[in-house]
């Protein structure tokens, strides 16, 4: 498995898998595809945080890290992972996530967040973002609202976790 930027010539495929991956999740709006095109044209996009896993010369996962605030504190925040229905259960997502976290180390960022499966993610190192002092956006239920400090040193926090505008404008939550 390799793991690398995505190029802009794979927008289309990546739009494709974000759809077939999300068709049957259990709290999918539907929408999750659409959220990614407008995420890709906002100021929140990180075009080097924005990650897709190729096995056997073909896109099977895909990780979108964007830009976040908690007060006037800069953060990352896991918008969107998705990996290829076949794919699944074979440490794709997990890659993403990692490589994603060491980058964002390499790049300055001191916490990451995701508002996912609070089963899931504490295998990666996630906690409760609450432990943090990050409370999720109106909308976002406490309990799967997951973070990683990914800088020992970094600034306490305390506030609520603001997304990207588009998550708002799609009625993500």
């Amino acid at each position: 498995m390799i793991i690398r930027e995505e190029k802009k010539r794979e927008f289309y495929t990546v739009t494709a898998l974000v759809r077939e991956a999300y068709i049957n999740a259990d709290r999918s709006t539907g929408r999750e595809y659409k959220l990614v095109e407008l995420l890709r044209e906002s100021d929140a996009y990180i075009p080097k945080l924005s990650l897709v896993a190729v096995i056997d010369n073909a896109i099977a996962g895909y990780g979108m890290f964007l830009r976040g605030k908690v007060g006037n504190q800069d953060v990352l925040i896991l918008g969107l992972l998705a990996v290829a229905q076949s794919m699944r259960g074979h440490g794709v997502g997990g890659a993403l996530i990692l490589e994603g976290q060491r980058l964002a180390r390499k790049m300055g960022y001191s916490y990451l967040f995701v508002h996912g499966s609070n089963v899931y993610y504490p295998r990666l190192g996630y906690d409760f973002a609450h432990k943090f002092g990050v409370e999720p956006p109106a909308g976002l239920d406490r309990d799967h609202m997951m973070g990683i400090q990914l800088d020992a040193q970094a600034e306490p926090l305390q506030g609520v976790l603001e997304y990207p505008e588009p998550f708002k404008i799609l009625e993500m939550f």
